[in-house]
């Protein structure tokens, strides 16, 4: 069952023909518009406002903001804030609000594509360093084709198969984590167009594979038994894969902590 606070949405008024913001004698939010009826919201459907710095706010709209954890931002003319008005944090946001929240936000694509790459360049630099490759200016730019390159050399064979399984089986334990975690299939694939968290956070992931693989002793030389060799070495490195899952999650959340809290 979802509670009111898994429904709340931000309410986004720098726009539009917005006037004024009041409270009426129920404690809803009155949004009142030239030219226009007034329009009313239950304090408890709103998880944030962003507004316009020529909106007249009323004092009680504050107060009421405050007490309720309701964070406002009043932006400029040209979309910088001005100032932001921040009460009690909600303690129980979940990841599933916080993931909410943050793909309503026309600025996601720009904030989460800026925090991909910084965890892609990251995770990339440390598996350079544990295979012994590198960071050359080719390698940090193109670090998969450059760890592929390495394993060739210590194993005499490509290993580009054996990399996606062990890529593969990662996500498929990330997607249970994530479903766990957000009981909403939608927000982590199909919320919007071309949106697919669960292969680019297991793209992320699989970045990891390729220090296993390096390290590995011996590789399967026929295709077919490539599967059941990565089952076999994903379930002996269980620990390691759930504390990396467990890092990215965190990661994740605190991303989303930064900008949608």
């Amino acid at each position: 069952m979802n509670t009111p606070l898994a429904n709340a949405r931000p309410l986004y008024l720098q726009h539009g023909s917005a006037q004024r913001l009041a409270l009426d004698g129920a404690r809803r939010l009155c949004i009142q518009r030239k030219n226009q009826s007034e329009k009313r919201i239950p304090l408890h459907h709103i998880s944030r406002i962003v507004c316009s710095s020529n909106l007249d706010i009323g004092s009680d709209v504050l107060m009421a903001c405050l007490q309720h954890g309701i964070p406002l931002c009043i932006i400029n003319p040209d979309g910088s804030p001005l100032g932001w008005c921040l009460g009690n944090r909600r303690k129980e946001t979940t990841l599933r609000q916080l993931l909410g929240h943050a793909l309503d936000d026309p600025a996601w694509p720009v904030y989460y594509s800026h925090w991909q790459q910084n965890q892609h360049n990251a995770i990339a630099a440390h598996s350079l360093l544990l295979c012994g490759v590198p960071a050359s200016a080719a390698a940090r730019q193109n670090p998969r084709t450059a760890l592929c390159n390495a394993h060739f050399l210590k194993h005499q064979q490509a290993c580009g198969q054996h990399i996606n399984a062990l890529t593969l089986l990662a996500q498929h334990e990330l997607t249970s984590h994530l479903s766990r975690e957000t009981s909403d299939p939608q927000l982590l694939a199909w919320h919007r167009p071309g949106l697919n968290l669960l292969h680019d956070l297991g793209q992320l992931l699989g970045l990891y594979a390729h220090t296993d693989l390096h390290h590995t002793l011996e590789l399967p030389a026929h295709a077919d038994d490539i599967s059941a060799w990565a089952i076999r070495h994903h379930e002996r490195h269980s620990a390691h894969w759930q504390q990396r899952i467990a890092h990215l999650l965190h990661d994740f959340e605190q991303f989303l902590r930064n900008h949608w809290l």
